[in-house]
């Protein structure tokens, strides 16, 4: 800890000023993949409106972890209470879904040609991509059953889980011909796996910045390894688990403890705590926003004493 402050002090202001650039970049390429997917089923739509609702899904899916369910259904509604038909926002948000386990077996895949090249693959983390392995299969698989196969019955067990059972209704909405757009899939795909480089950049800035680089290939590695080991620990944001996952990984390829230690915690400062006071802002407002649409009708309903409403304006 004496090592973490005294680094932390010597940090130049501009390479930190780069690194929030960097984050910045991801947020644009994350409401890029949601634009592209809109605009494939025929609707235009502004790319910086659309920055808000990315933070928002990231407050929700840091804080309660369901694969990305609660995140997705609350961009749904917030794209319906926009004018975006229900099944459009759904298409564009299974895409990015989609898209991001695509981009992070990419990702994967690196990580394994960088770990053969370099260290060899320990059973520690042999095991670990194996459970991330599965664990990416089958979440795409159960939202293409969803879109595709799960139309006629789904199980009694999901009906009880009202968040769940809604975000499956909402997916049987997305119209499966923008599902099936190849080049809308290839763009998403790039743009995801351009977040997860933009988030490697971003750490390399970060130990740029405090005197101590690193190859690009060793913090990419690392950074893989603690964001599957963040997935599949189910906490809350992977507190936890992503900084003992990245601070093992970049010890386990030759980065200084001390370094490692003080570069992780600088980046999920950017990556997760800062990003959420934003984002619980735009949380609040969407799940306030929707509550309050029913409640400014009641009023129109109200009869006064003595008067008597039309039936037409008790319909409307």
């Amino acid at each position: 800890w004496a090592h973490f402050s005294e680094i932390v002090q010597k940090a130049e202001p501009m390479w930190l000023l780069v690194a929030v650039l960097l984050q910045v970049g991801t947020y644009v390429c994350a409401a890029a993949t949601l634009q592209r997917g809109i605009k494939a089923s025929g609707v235009s739509w502004n790319l910086f409106r659309l920055i808000p609702l990315g933070l928002a899904k990231l407050f929700v899916d840091q804080v309660v972890p369901t694969g990305g369910l609660g995140g997705t259904l609350l961009v749904v509604r917030a794209l319906e209470r926009r004018g975006v038909a229900r099944g459009v926002g759904t298409a564009a948000v299974v895409v990015n879904t989609l898209a991001f386990y695509a981009a992070y077996a990419l990702a994967v895949g690196c990580t394994l040609a960088v770990l053969w090249l370099r260290h060899g693959i320990s059973r520690a983390i042999l095991f670990l991509l194996t459970a991330f392995a599965v664990y990416a299969v089958a979440m795409p698989v159960l939202i293409l059953w969803i879109v595709y196969g799960g139309r006629r019955a789904h199980p009694k067990w999901v009906t009880r889980i009202k968040p769940l059972e809604k975000a499956i209704r909402a997916m049987e909405e997305a119209p499966s011909s923008t599902l099936r757009h190849p080049l809308l899939f290839l763009e998403s795909i790039a743009l995801q796996f351009a977040i997860v480089v933009l988030d490697v950049a971003t750490l390399d800035v970060l130990l740029r910045s405090i005197g101590h680089p690193a190859p690009f290939q060793i913090l990419f590695t690392s950074f893989v390894l603690a964001s599957i080991a963040a997935t599949l620990s189910l906490l809350p944001g992977g507190v936890g688990s992503f900084e003992a996952g990245a601070v093992a990984s970049m010890r386990y390829l030759g980065i200084p403890l001390e370094v490692a230690l003080t570069g992780t915690l600088l980046l999920r400062g950017l990556t997760l705590w800062l990003p959420m006071l934003p984002g619980i802002w735009f949380a609040r407002h969407e799940m306030v926003g929707e509550s309050e649409a029913p409640e400014k009708a009641e009023p129109d309903e109200v009869e006064e004493p003595g008067h008597r409403q039309p039936a037409a304006a008790k319909r409307r």
